[in-house]
């Protein structure tokens, strides 16, 4: 058998074979570390939204509602709405909307459905049973999320503030020139 026959057939291929599967080996110990880190992330996230969801359904009991009302902070909190149904459903809306933003800054959220949900948050602060909630409840989330409901707060008073301002402007303009 000849030496370059040999050569060519079976070990370039050979060689080219293993510096392949060295090089995919290598890729794949590398990324490791992060598929552990999504892995990991995606579980808590799980863990989470299922603890949240049994929190809610204890919440929304009777037996959880009477004994709750036996606490003053329950008590204050229930006085802000009108049932402690309600108290739980602004509670429930706001653990929601700090859920994904914490999934935004994850970026495990899609940029689109997150600004859908912050527009939805600015929304919320419209009804006034949600603010009392946000305002005596506020303390119990991270400093990061209070900063940003807070935030989009501010912004919405401040363009409320410019809006008056223009329509006070266009009232006046109009008045003093009726044509």
């Amino acid at each position: 058998m000849d030496s370059s026959f040999l050569i060519s057939t079976v070990i370039i291929p050979l060689i080219a074979s293993s510096m392949v599967l060295g090089g995919l080996l290598s890729i794949s110990i590398l990324q490791l570390p992060t598929i552990r880190k999504n892995m990991r992330m995606q579980t808590e996230q799980e863990i989470y939204a299922r603890i949240m969801e049994a929190r809610i359904r204890l919440e929304n009991t009777e037996v959880f509602t009477n004994m709750a009302k036996e606490s003053p902070v329950f008590a204050e909190h229930f006085g802000l709405v009108d049932t402690p149904e309600e108290y739980y459903t602004v509670m429930a809306f706001v653990d929601l909307i700090e859920f994904l933003f914490r999934l935004n800054k994850a970026k495990m959220v899609d940029a689109e459905i997150w600004s859908r949900w912050k527009l939805f948050a600015k929304t919320m602060l419209t009804i006034p049973k949600f603010k009392k909630v946000w305002v005596k409840t506020k303390d119990i989330h991270s400093t990061e999320f209070r900063d940003f409901i807070d935030y989009l707060q501010m912004y919405r008073l401040k363009y409320m503030h410019r809006l008056t301002n223009l329509i006070i402007t266009l009232m006046f303009s109009y008045t003093a020139h009726p044509y």
